[in-house]
């Protein structure tokens, strides 16, 4: 794409960081990058979370007035794709008349779902692959949802839903879900939930789990976690509180199966694997435990407590000259004042012994 002289305005709210990414590419192609579309405007981009701007009637003004002056209209993502590959892919052949019949929307309608890259609309053609798309938002736009709505359903089912054979529908609670031959399950393919809790959403179902923890109502809490934890496999945190709630009661085999499950969907989570060598501790597990240890600081070497609890564990298996080195290192971490004195006293029984 020639930008050379050229003015693009990067319209409405942009994906972390995108605008700043698109305004400097911009900029080295020698162009002017401006925040709305101007008179002055050759390209108009409009940002992926921009959808707050469609029920005003801002977004269609734009699209209007670009089109009155045959401004390009790009989504932040089709645009982006477009600055990295230098070369526009072939225009689309399939006439969008029959596709706004039976869907019951307008063009004006699919010139905002294709702002937002759901489909790709040039004059009154549109891609094969869309026509099931503009079926799916007539559907949507049927059951009583706004153009915003549709276009936020929409863009999460592109983005986030696994591939297969299946169709958007409301779900009987209204909520936009996916219907498969197996059954329903959330726009990103988590099976939805058996609802006989007050619960309506994952949300509601992981604050009920919280509040029941708060109250001390632990086994209440924990069939809530892991109710959240098998209907969401992605999150890691309601088997993380999971864990925390077998820990505290001294069920260390379930907190090791707790934690071990947070980590799969999360290795980064610190807590969930420092927790883990306690679990592991518990069952008399002291290798694991120490790798659990070994492996926190590896990836945060300023992490005070993994530090002492491994600098304890090697004292346990008398490898007094490693606990010494980690009791040292955890003085360098600025612990409270009680903590830096049991530390000193290690580190001087660590000497004697080593002395003796």
């Amino acid at each position: 794409m020639d930008l050379q002289g050229k003015s693009a305005a990067l319209y409405g709210r942009f994906s972390a960081g995108v605008r700043e990414r698109l305004a400097a590419a911009i900029a080295r192609r020698g162009a002017r990058v401006a925040r709305d579309l101007t008179l002055r405007s050759d390209v108009l981009v409009v940002g992926a979370l921009a959808a707050t701007l469609i029920e005003p009637g801002h977004l269609s003004a734009r699209l209007a007035a670009a089109k009155a002056r045959r401004v390009p209209v790009y989504g932040e993502r089709g645009f982006t794709e477009l600055l990295i590959a230098q070369a526009e892919a072939p225009p689309p052949s399939l006439s969008v008349a029959p596709l706004l019949r039976e869907s019951r929307l307008t063009l004006d309608d699919v010139a905002i779902l294709a702002a937002f890259d759901i489909v790709r609309l040039e004059g009154e053609q549109v891609r094969f692959a869309d026509a099931g798309v503009i079926k799916s938002a007539g559907e949507l736009a049927a059951a009583g949802r706004s153009l915003a709505d549709i276009v936020r359903i929409l863009t999460k089912a592109r983005d986030r839903a696994p591939k297969g054979r299946r169709k958007i529908v409301i779900d009987p609670r209204g909520e936009a879900a996916l219907q498969w031959e197996s059954g329903l399950s959330t726009l990103e393919g988590q099976g939805l939930l058996p609802l006989e809790d007050d619960a309506a959403s994952l949300d509601d179902l992981f604050e009920a789990a919280a509040i029941a923890e708060a109250r001390g109502d632990l086994a209440e809490a924990a069939r809530l976690y892991e109710m959240t934890a098998r209907a969401d496999r992605k999150d890691a945190i309601a088997s993380y509180n999971l864990g925390n709630i077998h820990l505290a009661a001294g069920a260390h085999g379930e907190a090791v199966l707790a934690f071990r499950t947070a980590l799969a969907r999360e290795p980064d989570f610190l807590e969930a694997r420092y927790n883990l060598a306690q679990a592991c501790e518990g069952l008399g597990k002291v290798a694991e435990a120490r790798e659990a240890l070994t492996e926190v600081l590896r990836r945060e070497p300023r992490y005070a407590d993994a530090r002492f609890n491994l600098a304890q564990l090697e004292l346990k298996r008398g490898a007094v000259a490693e606990a010494k080195a980690h009791f040292e290192l955890y003085l360098f971490t600025d612990p409270p004042a009680d903590w830096a004195a049991k530390a000193r006293r290690a580190i001087q029984y660590c000497t004697a012994k080593l002395s003796a």
